[in-house]
């Protein structure tokens, strides 16, 4: 998927959020792995309040976003 399209997944409508998803894929995306990569595309098809509770610990959420959602957290600083 090309980065212009990631870009307009990451927007939310949530402001903070939108400018932490876009941070993370102008900062980090382009020089993760694949792997990692595609982990991420899955992250951002997560409903945007799904995504506003993982980030904020009120809800669960499967390990294998736990990179991401501990690397959104430390963007937020």
């Amino acid at each position: 998927m090309q980065v212009s399209k990631l870009k307009w997944k990451c927007r939310k409508g949530v402001r903070e959020l939108d400018i932490l998803l876009t941070r993370y894929l102008d900062n980090i995306f382009l020089t993760s792995p694949t792997i990692e990569q595609n982990i991420f595309k899955e992250f951002i098809e997560k409903d945007t309040y799904e995504i506003l509770d993982i980030l904020m610990d009120k809800k669960d959420f499967d390990q294998k976003f736990s990179n991401i959602v501990s690397t959104l957290r430390t963007l937020n600083k």
